[in-house]
């Protein structure tokens, strides 16, 4: 298991790897590649994260990673949680999720001419 340490700003992790650790300021836990599953002490919910997918982790409580498969995360620093950050966080997810839809359809050709 990876202790997660404040220097920790991309990880990677192979398939059923571990890391947990707690951080002192808020931070922006955003999966470049894989799909991860994250608990977080105080938090009811658990998450899995697939590349694109981002969550904002908060201060003070221990964290759990578990890489599904081999995953890479990148663990941006905020002194607060502002709506910023929050807004960023929202942007990535809702752009992951347009992007697994999408890819859910098959690509159909576009008639020319109207025929």
């Amino acid at each position: 298991m990876t202790a997660l340490t404040r220097e920790h700003h991309h990880l990677h992790l192979g398939a059923g790897a571990l890391a947990s650790g707690k951080f002192e300021r808020s931070r922006l836990l955003l999966v470049r590649r894989g799909y991860v599953w994250v608990t977080q002490e105080g938090r009811p919910e658990d998450f899995w994260l697939h590349a694109g997918d981002a969550l904002i982790v908060q201060p003070g409580r221990t964290i759990v990673v578990e890489a599904v498969i081999a995953s890479e995360i990148f663990m941006e620093n905020r002194s607060k949680p502002g709506a910023g950050l929050w807004l960023k966080a929202r942007c990535l997810m809702a752009r992951s999720l347009w992007q697994r839809a999408l890819a859910r359809f098959p690509h159909t050709a576009v008639r020319q001419g109207g025929q």
